[in-house]
């Protein structure tokens, strides 16, 4: 016998399906030439992630990927069914010496037809009287194991029937190894995904917060919750091409890359831009990181209640409120392949529901046999009814609107005596909310941000105190200039105005608006 086994494109589909079309190349390159019948059990450990990374070989669990048959033989187990494997049985034997067998003839009486009463029957029903077992290995691991059986009719096996038999496990055994190594990346990049998402911190302007990224799908989908200044809160949701540690790497750099951004208080549209663009440090800058990936960046301010969202690709945004769903962004029915970012603005009810979704890059659908049927359809090639999957990352956050009493608003005039009239009405507003032992230090910030604005701008100027679960001050005026803490000489009476600030508050920083900026500083609520 010379039979060769066809070979096997890689596709980008998932590694369970590959390792299904494998065995199935198999059978149908034995049967009729080699067998009457080819069975292929496949390892645990080339379907299952956890099996995979465990490299326990021990123990290991088979799953039926196989079967064919002349003349219609019955199938002891469905495809994609569990199929134990006997001790005593020939079977058996062959997983623990790893060396293929022959039992010809088969006697009715065998002992090891007791142990394993399932194929027996089947066996029996089919005037089976010939065996060769073969498994399929590389490097002592054990991927599977092939059977062939002859059946009345036909001679029984000889070596050269075992020397063919084990050509073609050689062959499928060293693909299934590649869909091994497969699953074992994308299960490290699971891992790593899942080690790199973190808990969405307790933040005041938003609730209910839930993060989900498909169990099944590349590790390339990530989300984020991001703190913002003033009180606003940036949600992220996106989703990096690639499999294993390369979608899960990618999408490391990308979530760090857009956190840093967001948090320097960037239009969402700048941040995705740029966010998205590879470092230009790296050997293939040239080309974009991820050129088919999705991404959605919203920032939502609790104090106007408005929500500023960019997105790209099919990723989207729905909001839900009283009357019901609105999406914001590309559809599932407008594909899009423009790099470039969306961007909208609108308001947004209290107690509406903010639900950020980004697809896989890759084909949104995966055949996976054997699972649990969800359909009534039925694959010749592959086997029983199979269900489809998509891949979608998802963000969800109900939010809240900052009370009216907890803001504070005054417009000021550009002129020195506008600073006198800003520190009485902060003082004034802070024993109104029952805060009075924070008026020294509110008073001196205001006074110091107010100065700088009157010094560097010629607007308007105005003042914003939020009580939030700490105190912010916000000063709007209509220079871009950015202030910066200088270093007075020991003799200059000025220039320390942004040193104290930075002393006394937790934080301080510069945010960009249409008409200018706002220096903004958060102070804890209660005096250390």
């Amino acid at each position: 016998m010379t039979s060769t086994l066809p070979a096997v494109a890689r596709g980008e589909g998932s590694p369970t399906l590959e390792a299904f079309r494998v065995t199935q190349n198999l059978v149908k390159t034995a049967v009729p030439g080699v067998a009457d019948i080819a069975v292929v059990e496949v390892s645990d450990s080339v379907l299952c992630e956890h099996t995979a990374l465990s490299g326990v070989c021990e123990g290991i669990g088979f799953r039926r990927a196989a079967f064919r048959g002349v003349r219609d033989p019955g199938c002891a187990y469905r495809i994609g069914e569990a199929c134990p494997v006997p001790s005593g049985t020939p079977y058996r034997r062959s997983l623990r010496d790893l060396r293929p067998r022959i039992v010809s003839p088969i006697p009715a009486q065998a002992r090891w037809l007791a142990r394993d009463p399932v194929r027996a029957a089947v066996m029996r029903e089919n005037g089976v009287h010939s065996l060769m077992v073969v498994p399929l290995t590389v490097n002592r691991v054990v991927l599977g194991l092939v059977a062939f059986y002859r059946r009345k009719g036909s001679s029984p096996f000889r070596q050269a029937d075992l020397r063919a038999a084990a050509r073609l496990a050689r062959q499928a055994a060293q693909i299934l190894n590649a869909v091994r190594r497969d699953v074992q990346e994308q299960g490290m990049g699971r891992r790593f995904q899942q080690a790199l998402l973190e808990r969405p911190p307790r933040l005041t302007a938003i609730e209910e917060v839930s993060g989900h990224v498909p169990e099944n799908g590349t590790p390339g989908g990530w989300f984020d919750v991001i703190r913002l200044p003033s009180a606003r809160v940036g949600l992220v949701a996106g989703f990096c091409g690639g499999q294993g540690i390369t979608a899960a790497t990618a999408m490391s750099q990308q979530k760090a890359r857009i956190r840093a951004l967001a948090v320097q208080s960037l239009d969402p549209s700048e941040v995705l831009t740029r966010g998205l663009e590879p470092p230009a440090n790296e050997p293939d800058a040239q080309a974009p990181l991820s050129p088919t990936g999705h991404c959605v960046y919203a920032v939502y301010d609790p104090v106007t209640r408005r929500c500023t969202a960019a997105h790209t690709n099919q990723a989207r945004l729905t909001v839900v409120d009283a009357d019901g769903a609105q999406s914001v962004g590309a559809s599932a029915q407008e594909p899009d392949s423009s790099a470039t970012c969306n961007v909208t603005e609108f308001d947004v009810p209290p107690g509406s529901l903010l639900a950020l979704s980004s697809p896989s890059p890759q084909d949104q659908r995966h055949t996976v046999p054997g699972a649990q049927a969800q359909s009534d359809r039925t694959d010749p090639e592959i086997g029983p009814p199979h269900r489809t999957a998509t891949s979608v990352v998802t963000l969800t956050a109900r939010t809240r609107a900052t009370a009216p009493t907890d803001i504070a608003t005054w417009d000021l005039s550009n002129e020195p005596s506008a600073v006198t009239d800003a520190r009485a009405q902060a003082a004034a507003q802070l024993t109104s909310w029952g805060l009075p032992d924070l008026s020294f230090t509110v008073t001196l910030v205001v006074s110091e941000l107010v100065t700088n604005a009157i010094r560097y701008s010629t607007g308007p100027i105005q003042l914003r105190l939020i009580r939030d679960h700490v105190l912010i001050c916000e000063v709007a005026d209509t220079s871009r200039a950015a202030p910066h803490a200088g270093e007075p000489a020991p003799s200059e009476h000025g220039g320390r105005g942004l040193s104290i600030v930075n002393h006394l508050t937790q934080g301080y920083g510069t945010r960009y608006t249409p008409s200018g900026k706002i220096v903004w500083t958060e102070l804890s609520l209660y005096e250390s």
